[in-house]
């Protein structure tokens, strides 16, 4: 998702061998099922309204678009997997996304988000878990 598909695609598919595959793994919380993953959503969506992480949900699994005449899909799996996080590495995760450390936000909008989400995370259990939903595509080379 954060390649530039029209120049790698093609490059991944001459790389690969006949019949050679390609795997595409996807992971994201699904912050509707999580008190804690909701909570530091809005924080998120406080200091960046347009972030376009949010409200999250599961997809069904198809061939992506950038796949066509490059690619067929061979096989696909989705499941959800809960991940363990402490307060500190569930702060650095959300500290890491799209919404706040790889945007346009400001320093002084970050320390105060940062603010926020670390008095916010003082009210949750030093470890808990979050769940995520995972997919697996299993794309084919085409000749």
């Amino acid at each position: 998702m954060y390649f530039d598909k029209k120049i790698i695609v093609p490059k991944i598919h001459k790389w690969l061998k006949t019949n050679g595959h390609l795997a595409v793994l996807f992971m994201a919380w699904l912050p509707g099922e999580s008190e804690i993953a909701t909570k530091s959503e809005e924080l998120v969506l406080k200091y960046n309204p347009d972030w376009s992480g949010a409200h999250w949900k599961r997809n069904p699994v198809v061939e992506p678009d950038w796949a066509t005449g490059f690619f067929s899909l061979a096989n696909a799996v989705a499941f959800d997997v809960p991940v363990r996080f402490t307060r500190e590495t569930w702060h650095g995760r959300i500290k890491s996304c799209r919404g706040i450390g790889a945007s346009s936000l400001s320093e002084t909008e970050i320390a105060n988000w940062e603010k926020e989400h670390t008095e916010f995370l003082k009210s949750v259990p030093e470890q808990f878990d979050i769940l995520h939903y995972v997919t697996i595509l299993d794309l084919r080379k085409k000749e």
